[in-house]
């Protein structure tokens, strides 16, 4: 989408791109959390290998690298920092770098940054090496490619693949729970330390149910 393309050149304050999801991070955005401007307890990580939208392209596609974004809020794309009632951004001052250069009604400045330089885990957890241990460790055991293929294993009625499953989704859940009371981690950090649990992204991606005993 090009500037003349489109009826309007300035935001309008519709609030459209704020409901289509929270941004992702880049390299830009660290000093944002450095400072705690944005809190952990408001991004999550999609991991390498999940299923997102993308928002230049459009449609779902399998991810290549995981992205940091802001959370958006319960059950809707929204992001959590729009204030519906003045349509406005809670953190405007403090915006990531794609809030910063998104217009959409020129789209090139987003479309050139938007899969360059995005902020990594261990970029953001340099300085707490314990934690990106952790987060080696979870994506050794967890990854979703190893995931993938044990669910087409399971599919074909091998029954050590769905042990192994279970081992993983198992190990997904404790170590959420032991990071929280062993570690004194807040809960509501791990979607960003460990992704979105494996009991949620299964049944979305890979229409395998879980169920809790």
């Amino acid at each position: 989408m090009t500037q003349t393309e489109h009826p309007i050149s300035s935001c309008q304050r519709c609030g459209t791109c704020c409901r289509k999801g929270g941004p992702a991070l880049h390299l830009e955005d660290k000093n944002l959390l450095d400072r705690g401007a944005i809190p952990l307890t408001a991004i999550y990580t999609l991991r390498k290998g999940e299923l997102a939208r993308d928002d230049i392209k459009g449609g779902l596609i399998r991810l290549s690298a995981e992205i940091i974004k802001i959370k958006s809020l319960p059950g809707s794309d929204q992001c959590i920092y729009l204030t519906d009632e003045k349509m406005a951004c809670g953190i405007y001052d403090d915006r990531p770098v794609e809030c910063r250069v998104l217009k959409c009604w020129d789209t090139r400045a987003i479309q050139k940054m938007y899969g360059h330089n995005r902020l990594t885990r261990q970029e953001l957890f340099a300085k707490t090496p314990w934690l990106a241990d952790l987060i080696l460790a979870h994506e050794d055991e967890c990854a979703l490619e190893q995931v993938e293929k044990l669910v087409g294993d399971r599919i074909a009625n091998a029954p050590a693949a769905a042990a192994r499953l279970n081992e993983i989704i198992n190990y997904d859940y404790h170590l959420r729970q032991v990071a929280a009371e062993k570690g004194g981690l807040p809960p509501d950090i791990m979607d960003v330390l460990f992704g979105r649990p494996l009991a949620e992204i299964l049944p979305r991606q890979f229409r395998v149910k879980v169920k809790k005993r």
